[in-house]
């Protein structure tokens, strides 16, 4: 093995905290050939922090060496020796702990913090701080828009008790009875409760503790508008 080869399977230890002023310090081992990437996810277990937006600071007891924002390069291609500390920062972990004791932080005081799940986002263009990301929410939000239009148009069309259809996917055939139309209070958009001829169902017109029809256990269930056919439909009598 070369010269390199060797320097790169060679074990460096560092002390790893999240602050240099805590007193609790872990000392580690890790191989210089060890990628960025590989060792922030052996971080996230010794410290708790996320490996997503974990970053890491290398430091000779006060002074900054170097700061290791390349998940694809070595260990061993940053000036880290023996003995140094390896700080290991999230902005995400940080954010989640801004309150407490009853102290909640200041948009002026969090903004102010140089070092911000806010100021990362912002630094980074990611998630609403993203112009494509808003744009994409934007698309999302019209299309929800309109799909609920379109929903809510089909309820208007229906009447309680009329016979009908559902076809849902992946599912065979079912005939029931329209016993409840509108929005339900955990889920998004309009919906149809219908009691199935047979038990297809999933409860008995209730759901989360409240009640929206009155049927048999497992007859009762809530399905999309675009599922349901109006129609005069028989009766299934499930005893024949």
């Amino acid at each position: 093995m070369n010269g390199r080869g060797d320097h790169l399977s060679e074990m460096l230890e560092v002390y790893v905290c999240t602050k240099l002023s805590e007193p609790e310090i872990n000392s580690r081992r890790y191989r210089r050939g060890m990628t960025i990437g590989d060792l922030k996810n052996k971080l996230e277990m010794v410290t708790g922090r996320s490996a997503a937006t974990m970053l890491l600071s290398v430091y000779d007891k006060e002074n900054l060496v170097t700061k290791m924002d390349d998940d694809d390069s070595q260990l061993g291609s940053y000036p880290v020796e023996n003995g140094m500390f390896l700080v290991v920062d999230d902005p995400a972990f940080e954010e989640s702990n801004d309150v407490f004791d009853g102290y909640k932080m200041t948009e002026e005081e969090y903004n102010a913090k140089q070092e911000t799940l806010k100021s990362f986002l912002k630094m980074n263009k990611l998630g609403k701080y993203n112009p494509d990301y808003l744009k994409k929410q934007e698309q999302e939000n019209l299309e929800k828009e309109q799909q609920e239009n379109i929903e809510k148009e089909l309820i208007n069309k229906m009447k309680i008790g009329q016979r009908c259809c559902i076809r849902l996917p992946n599912k065979p055939t079912q005939f029931g009875t329209v016993m409840y139309t509108g929005r339900l209070d955990d889920k998004n958009g309009y919906w149809v409760g219908v009691k199935y001829d047979e038990p297809y169902g999933k409860h008995d017109g209730s759901l989360n503790g409240k009640r929206y029809f009155e049927t048999l256990p497992k007859y009762g269930s809530f399905v999309t508008p675009s599922a349901i056919e109006i129609g005069d439909f028989p009766i299934i009598d499930d005893e024949l």
